[in-house]
């Protein structure tokens, strides 16, 4: 948030943020995001939760020195801040791959909560909306999206990059594919990807499309023609890629999807749509995040 400005930005206007609102920063670093907030909100409604103490103190003095009328209160951003609760607007700048409760029971009626759901792979992140109705009921829809904010503190993605030598040296023993390398836009292809063929992680930096499974020793190059593709390793990662954009086609090739809050086991649901072709999964539950050395 504090290093790409057009990400603040956008986030922002996704929001909808306007004058008079209530907004809750969660993880703000030092402190742009809120300072860019306060600026539209009006002085005395805008908040930050910075886990980190140092960082805290040296937010809060960016936003006195700019004279914004914010604060930033040290505490765990997953639990958001009862103390001024409700709020009209929630950003979380820290990724996580579920939404933790506090924050929908913090989002007030008409309210609007925009974070990050990640998964192992920093390839292809989802951006979760999360809505309140007037009269209370929650929606959320997730997207796809080209990026995204890093994950929460203790939270390991994995690497392609350990790989990227061998893979170029062996890609692969090369065979026919029925499916033509999709394009790097097709988001709701690549997030149902993340999480129905689990721990892929794409090197963008590669030459042609590269997919790999760092913890399977396996990888799948595109090429070197569109019907053509190149696998090694246990993992047939591309056979994988083919049957996930096969269901895609099949649920209608959706590029958002639905993310059901109301499961009373705690359990978040993600699915296309109904009927026997949608594309379901579920989310990962939130882990401990290992307190930080003072």
């Amino acid at each position: 948030m504090s290093t790409y400005t057009p990400a603040t930005v956008e986030a922002l206007q996704a929001m909808e943020l306007g004058p008079g609102q209530r907004y809750l920063e969660l993880g703000p670093g030092p402190g742009v995001s809120v300072a860019l907030a306060a600026a539209i909100t009006g002085p005395g409604l805008a908040t930050g939760v910075e886990r980190d103490g140092h960082m805290a103190t040296f937010a809060q003095r960016n936003l006195d020195h700019l004279g914004v009328g914010a604060a930033i209160v040290e505490g765990d951003a997953l639990e958001g801040h009862e103390a001024r609760a409700p709020y009209d607007r929630i950003h979380s700048g820290i990724g996580v791959p579920c939404v933790p409760e506090p924050w929908v029971e913090q989002l007030a009626p008409d309210g609007r909560l925009l974070t990050t759901l990640v998964t192992r792979t920093p390839s292809w992140p989802g951006q979760l909306l999360v809505t309140r109705t007037a009269a209370g009921t929650v929606e959320a829809v997730l997207r796809g999206r080209p990026r995204g904010y890093r994950p929460l503190l203790g939270y390991r993605w994995l690497n392609a990059l350990n790989h990227r030598a061998r893979v170029k040296d062996a890609p692969g023993t090369a065979r026919s594919t029925r499916l033509t390398p999709p394009p790097d836009d097709a988001y709701g292809f690549w997030l149902a990807a993340a999480y129905l063929a689990l721990g892929l992680v794409r090197d963008f930096q590669a030459e042609t499309m590269t997919i790999v499974s760092p913890e399977d020793d396996s990888w799948a190059v595109a090429g070197p023609g569109d019907d053509t593709v190149r696998v090694h390793g246990p993992r047939d990662v591309w056979a994988e890629l083919e049957d996930v954009h096969a269901r895609w086609e099949q649920a209608g090739r959706p590029e958002q999807y639905r993310l059901d809050l109301r499961d009373s086991s705690g359990a978040q649901h993600v699915t296309s749509g109904a009927g026997p072709k949608a594309l379901a999964w579920t989310l990962p539950p939130l882990a401990a995040v290992p307190r930080q050395a003072p």
